[in-house]
């Protein structure tokens, strides 16, 4: 049976010390299993002013993706220090040389990079995770016509993060797949037809899967 997490924003005490001693070199080594992400602040596309929800969403992600002994999220002060050395604009979209560099210099198992477009009332949010020691990344998207909806589409973008690409399973994850199989039940309901002249028919552009990073080093 899987262990509940709760999602709850309590900062560990490996974190606390990380956050004080970040500058060294081969900080997380001592930690055996211990998995690094950096999030890379988000690239905005809208006509007003979205540095706060940026800002949010960022503090949303930290707090859901921390992991007591198992990922560690790197403090996003320290993130933006060394992206300011490097020359880079925050919220400006990365090239694969530039996420590798900043890989590098973090010492960080994994980058997270995304986008915010919004268009009227309605909103996307795309991601990307690079794993750099595979060389290779996943995406995760989610839209909405209601900018009112948020803060649950990036808590749902945190919660596949987490059983996809760090195999941890936790409430709003529980939520989903119950949807996900809600919604099975009532498609065979509504054209049991069409589901037996199309066995892919579940393949949605929500099957996640890693993809080959293109940029090698």
């Amino acid at each position: 049976m899987k262990t509940k997490y709760h999602l709850y924003p309590v900062i560990p005490a490996v974190i606390l010390f990380s956050m004080v001693l970040f500058g060294g070199q081969n900080l997380f080594a001592a930690k055996d299993g211990l998995k690094t992400v950096a999030i890379v602040p988000f690239e905005i596309n809208a006509a007003q002013d979205m540095a706060p929800v940026r800002k949010g969403i960022l503090h949303m992600l930290y707090s859901r993706l921390s992991w007591r002994d198992n990922v560690m999220v790197l403090p996003q002060h320290k993130i933006d220090k060394k992206l300011a050395a490097f020359g880079y604009s925050s919220g400006i979209e990365m090239d694969d040389k530039q996420i590798a560099e900043i890989a590098q210099t973090l010492q960080s198992d994994f980058i997270l990079t995304g986008s915010i477009t919004q268009f009227d009332n309605a909103f996307s949010i795309d991601t990307k995770i690079f794993d750099i020691a595979n060389k290779r990344f996943m995406a995760f998207s989610q839209h909405s016509e209601k900018s009112d909806n948020l803060i649950d589409k990036v808590d749902r973008i945190a919660a596949t993060i987490n059983q996809k690409v760090f195999q941890r399973d936790t409430l709003t994850w529980d939520k989903i797949e119950q949807e996900r199989q809600a919604n099975i039940e009532k498609m065979k309901r509504k054209n049991p037809e069409y589901m037996m002249q199309n066995p892919n028919w579940q393949e949605t552009k929500e099957s996640y899967g890693w993809k080959i990073w293109k940029y090698l080093f």
